[in-house]
């Protein structure tokens, strides 16, 4: 008998299939050990690309190679083969992605008491698309004594949570202890105004059933999900969808790329009904935007977002980047105009970043390629 929406509903619940799972299997410990190892390098650059490593990305995609020169010295490029060509044309995000990774790469340097030196687009850079010159280059001197800030504390505890939110709004004063000090160049805001919240929640579910029912753009969700264990630990990268219950649905066949990908199927309407779900349980916003668009803003709040989402976490919140409304495709165009008109940015600038912010239950921490992989021959 086909499956029904309704009894694939009962059985796996609506959010089940989009969101990677909560909950980490042993099965899959060895894709999430990058998280244990950070630290444990006797050389300071490896140390600190460790937990550089551990950084929020785009879809997961991890998109950081490291050249190493000696041992105090690098050159950061993208993988070219983990960009997001459909829902990131111009590979803004990734762009952010690489910002987070040098954030967290600075903040490790200074914990272990190095100064970071990060020279961003050492030999320039193209505004339309990433290509093979370097991102950064990198370089470590001793700085003293260690310095840990108190966001360094909380880089292997970090998560980007896509759970339900409970229904408890965050005080204006949590919200504004977490935008504060994020960095020069970039403005933060944020919103727990029930009527604002609900136009935004609006724009936000509009925005995510454009790219679910685009195929190309959904597509390319699909294609770097990782469903079940034995993907996973093959791939510790992209979209995690695994726990005994997708594993058997896996098995059985009634979870794989083709039936997430039909639209008529009940996988994909689940799917989207439960993504949808997720954005209506917000109760507050924050968001991030740049005077200008160029690499260099993008970088910078890459920067400022990830200690962002660093301080949330110190608070006791969950942070869910909800990137649709602002991605550069032509079906996208009229949300990303209303975006920045409902959060009141104007004049040239850009919206960077906009998440959702709240309490959830706690989620496990995303695969992580070792840095081993990461690294790769001058």
């Amino acid at each position: 008998m086909p499956l029904s929406r309704r009894n694939f509903l009962r059985i796996v619940g609506s959010s089940a299939i989009i969101l990677p799972a909560t909950a980490c299997t042993t099965s899959t410990d060895s894709a999430r050990q990058p998280w244990q190892n950070a630290g444990q390098y006797q050389d300071p650059m490896r140390r600190a690309l460790s937990y550089a490593l551990l950084a929020p990305n785009p879809h997961n995609r991890q998109p950081w190679v490291v050249n190493l020169h000696g041992g105090d010295s690098a050159n950061l490029y993208v993988d070219l083969g983990h960009l997001l060509p459909e829902t990131d044309p111009y590979s803004r995000q990734i762009t952010i992605g690489l910002g987070c990774f040098l954030e967290q790469f600075r903040m490790a340097a200074q914990a272990f008491g190095f100064q970071a030196e990060v020279l961003p687009f050492p030999d320039g850079y193209n505004d339309r698309n990433l290509d093979t010159r370097p991102v950064a280059h990198l370089r470590l001197t001793p700085g003293g004594q260690p310095a840990p800030s108190p966001e360094f504390s909380l880089i292997t505890r970090r998560r980007t949570n896509r759970n339900l939110y409970q229904d408890r709004t965050p005080v204006h004063l949590a919200l504004k202890a977490i935008t504060r000090g994020l960095g020069n160049h970039v403005t933060s805001a944020f919103t727990n105004n029930t009527d604002r919240v609900a136009l935004l929640q609006e724009l936000a579910v509009t925005a995510s059933n454009i790219e679910f029912d685009t195929p190309r753009t959904y597509r390319e969700s699909v294609d770097v999900m990782r469903i079940g264990a034995k993907e996973i630990k093959a791939n510790p990268d992209g979209l995690a969808l695994e726990g005994p219950m997708l594993e058997t649905l896996h098995t059985l066949g009634m979870l794989n790329r083709k039936s997430l990908a039909n639209p008529h199927s009940a996988m994909f309407r689940a799917g989207r009904d439960g993504y949808a779900k997720g954005i209506k349980s917000a109760r507050a916003f924050v968001w991030l935007s740049t005077p200008t668009n160029t690499r260099l803003d993008q970088i910078r709040a890459g920067a400022a977002y990830v200690r962002l989402n660093l301080k949330a976490t110190g608070a006791g919140m969950a942070m869910h980047p909800l990137s649709q409304a602002l991605q550069e495709y032509a079906e996208m165009k009229q949300s990303l105009k209303r975006i920045h008109q409902l959060l009141d940015v104007k004049d040239g600038a850009r919206v960077q970043m906009f998440a959702r912010v709240g309490y959830a239950k706690s989620v496990a921490p995303a695969p992580r390629w070792p840095l081993e992989a990461k690294i790769r021959p001058v």
